[in-house]
This record gives C-alpha cells, sequence and structure tokens, in this order.
C-alpha cells in the first residue's frame, strides 16, 4: 500500500470517529426488530462511536465502525443500507457466538463454572505470556480452525487459552473442549 493509500485509510478512520452517537442511533436502522437487536449487543459492549477522537479505540472495533458509517451515509431503504445492516447483524452476531464459545471452552477445559476471570486475567510483570508454548500454539490454532476465529475481534482472548495451557489442562482434554464448544 502506498504512503498517499494509508494516508487515505487513518483519515477514513479518523472520519468515522467523528460522527455522533444520537444520529447513529436514532438512523441506525430501517426495522424496530433490528434496532433492537442491535440495541441489546451495545448495552453489552461500549458505544463505539460514541468515544471522543481523543479517546484510542480498540483496533477490533474498527470493522463496526466502518460498517455503522456505511449505515448511515445510506439513503434509508437503499441495497446499500441494507447489505450494510446484514453485514452489521452478522459481525455482532459472530462476536457474541466467539464470546460465548470461549467461556464454554474454559467451563470444560477447567470443569468449573466460574471462569470469567480468566477472560482478563494475566500473569505478574516479569513472567512470560505462557509456560508451554507447544501448548498455546496447538490451543491457537485449534480455536482458529474449529471456532471460525478471525484476527480483528476473537484472537482477543488468546489470554484466556494461555491461562488454561498454565494451568496445566492436558492438551487434549482442552482442544476436546474447543471442539465441543464450537459445534454450530
Amino acid at each position: 500500500m502506498s504512503s498517499l493509500g494509508q494516508f487515505q485509510v487513518l483519515v477514513i478512520l479518523y472520519a468515522l470517529l467523528l460522527f455522533s452517537a444520537e444520529s447513529r442511533k436514532t438512523q441506525l436502522f430501517d426495522t424496530e426488530s433490528r434496532a433492537e437487536e442491535y440495541e441489546n449487543y451495545e448495552n453489552k459492549v461500549s458505544c463505539f462511536s460514541c468515544k471522543r477522537v481523543s479517546q484510542a479505540v480498540d483496533a477490533r472495533d474498527i470493522p463496526l465502525l466502518y460498517l455503522e458509517k456505511e449505515i448511515q451515509n445510506a439513503p434509508v431503504g437503499s441495497p446499500q443500507r441494507q447489505e450494510a445492516e446484514k453485514n452489521l447483524l452478522e459481525e455482532i452476531n459472530h462476536r457474541k457466538q466467539i464470546d460465548q464459545n470461549i467461556i464454554e471452552i474454559l467451563r470444560l477445559s477447567l470443569k468449573r463454572t466460574n471462569v470469567l476471570d480468566l477472560l482478563t486475567s494475566t500473569r505478574t510483570t516479569g513472567q512470560p505470556l505462557v509456560d508451554d508454548w507447544d501448548c498455546f500454539k496447538t490451543l491457537v490454532k485449534s480455536f482458529k480452525n474449529q471456532c471460525g476465529a478471525k484476527i480483528e475481534y476473537d484472537m482477543k482472548y488468546t489470554g484466556a487459552l494461555a491461562n488454561i495451557c498454565n494451568m496445566g489442562v492436558n492438551v487434549k482434554q482442552a482442544v476436546s473442549a474447543i471442539e465441543q464448544a464450537c459445534i454450530h
């Protein structure tokens, strides 16, 4: 990509951060049911486009911002708007599924129900991310293959996979848990 192309991408990403939350909420969807589904998910996660330009935006959320802007810019009822709405809902549903999958993977791997703390827990400073790199690489590969994980959003859970390895779970047991959790 040329330097001008990179600059254009940065300008587009910057522009995506500037549109207001109120207009996004009132103009985002044509149908009430789609708006409700989006609102339900939005309550679970931070409002991506509500952040001020001075605040950092997680790179994983850029596809959502882009789709929101496409919806906002497309005429109401147009095929472009309908396609952008469809794509946004697909992305949101994919994220919901991955969120559910990783929790189930932790539950099955560790044979316990309270696993939410393992989604974000990290090791103390100075310790490596993971002790058994072969275990970690195997779980990441299995997660990508079995769950349809993409780089943008889904791989944020690699820390949870590292926690499984660090807790001494048998690799075959953990891979089996991934396979079970990701059956669609």
